[in-house]
């Protein structure tokens, strides 16, 4: 279970990468190189803030599942997921999915240390 926990905890490091990485499109040269570099930093914020949180709380478990899961299903909503599935299966797969199954398994893991 240790090893299922640090793949998750590892897991939501590159997606919080992902989300850096994917914020990259907006030096497209439309804008001024300002207005890029803010457009940047305000769509790279929820991968650092995802990276942020899993470094902080690496150690406690049951906090960072609990903070995942809100925030798994916070953004399903946010973004309207349960519209147009068929449209945004490729993004629930991306994102949702890996979010909820490491909320999940990190407060599971919590769930049979207190035992």
């Amino acid at each position: 279970m240790k090893i299922a926990v640090k793949i998750c905890k590892i897991f939501m490091l590159l997606l919080g990468g992902f989300f850096i990485f994917m914020s990259f499109d907006s030096f497209d040269g439309t804008d001024s190189v300002w207005n890029m570099i803010l457009e940047f930093l305000i769509n790279a914020s929820p991968g650092v803030v995802l990276i942020a949180l899993t470094f902080i709380l690496w150690h406690k478990e049951l906090l960072l599942g609990i903070i995942i899961l809100v925030g798994a299903i916070g953004l399903f909503f946010l973004f309207k997921f349960y519209r147009d599935i068929n449209e945004k299966w490729i993004t629930i797969l991306t994102v949702e999915v890996p979010m909820l199954t490491a909320g999940c398994l990190l407060l599971f893991s919590n769930k049979n240390q207190l035992r």
